[in-house]
């Protein structure tokens, strides 16, 4: 399994390739994104370079669940992404079906790859085969999909040769994240401190950040809001792991195949990105070293309780 790690700043491709990046993908701010970019279009070219000579690939996210609508605005939106693709980007990576038609159709085609963001999120394989059309090559996967589920989901790419990814459980900011989620919105719950707009729910509201969540309709039912309260801050905050993205899961989908691991927080700083990057490597080589010696069933077994005692395990 190989790794695909976020960046912010050129200067982190080199320390994040030493930690163990195999990949590398970021956004830019000129283009339409889940979740603004923090490099502006210009200083991508250098990105694009560095990267490639570093032995790297690289992303470019613009995957904005929805197309920005007018002519003039697709206009330069195309126009910054075939500047990219001119200056060598390996791969974009997609949400809207009408950017990956423009951007799949003859005479429009990239040289670069297409990937499909988990923002525009796949759960099996006949919406899986609605976007192969489009000549994507990677989908990324939506991290609320269980590794059962996802079984047909990922033997229709594996007969197809289409790459499959996944956000690391630990250290992406939320299990609910696609463009649909609305649960970032201030008007879902309320914290003990301000939020920044649009901020992703598990990277901002801390462990005991959130206060309560909006009034309730039956006030006699008042002995159930700490209940509600404590499942609420698990799951919106670093508390723990999403539902599904545990250690058992992230196990099942390497077994059945998964080949990129991604690390997506970019706001992180250049450090944290470093070790987590080296956590990921880390995590992967023991997946991988007791799969190699173990039966199935005993190298689950030993990789979820060694994961348990790892770093507060994160479950």
């Amino acid at each position: 399994m190989r790794i695909v790690s976020c960046f912010s700043d050129i200067k982190e491709l080199g320390p994040l390739a030493e930690a163990g990046a195999d990949e590398f993908y970021t956004a830019a701010r000129e283009l339409p994104a889940f979740h603004s970019g923090e490099l502006p279009l210009s200083r991508l070219p250098g990105a694009i370079e560095l990267a490639h000579s570093l032995g790297r690939k690289i992303s470019v996210a613009v995957n904005a669940l929805l197309a920005t609508a007018t002519v003039r605005q697709l206009a330069a939106v195309e126009k910054g992404v075939r500047r990219l693709d001119d200056a060598g980007a390996d791969s974009f990576i997609f949400a809207s079906p009408y950017l990956l038609r423009m951007f799949s159709a003859p005479g429009r085609k990239l040289r670069a790859a297409l990937h499909l963001s988990s923002v525009q999120p796949v759960f099996n394989s006949r919406a899986a085969a609605f976007f192969a059309r489009f000549g994507v090559s990677r989908f990324i996967l939506p991290n609320q999909l269980d590794p059962r589920e996802a079984g047909p989901l990922l033997a229709f790419c594996r007969e197809r040769g289409i790459g499959t990814e996944i956000f690391d459980y630990r250290f992406f900011g939320c299990v609910y994240v696609n463009g649909r989620c609305q649960l970032h919105k201030p008007g879902h719950y309320t914290t003990r401190r301000g939020l920044p707009e649009g901020a992703m729910c598990r990277v901002s509201a801390g462990a005991g950040g959130l206060v309560r969540p909006l009034p309730p309709d039956l006030p006699r039912r008042a002995a159930e809001f700490p209940g509600i309260l404590a499942r609420l801050e698990r799951r919106l905050t670093p508390c723990g792991a999403p539902r599904f993205s545990d250690a058992a899961a992230f196990f099942d989908l390497l077994s059945a195949g998964v080949g990129y691991l991604k690390y997506g927080t970019r706001r992180d700083a250049p450090a944290a990105k470093v070790s987590k990057v080296r956590a990921m490597r880390a995590m992967i080589s023991l997946a991988e070293s007791l799969r190699a010696r173990l039966p199935a069933a005993a190298a689950r077994r030993e990789f979820i309780a060694e994961m348990s005692r790892w770093n507060g395990g994160g479950l």
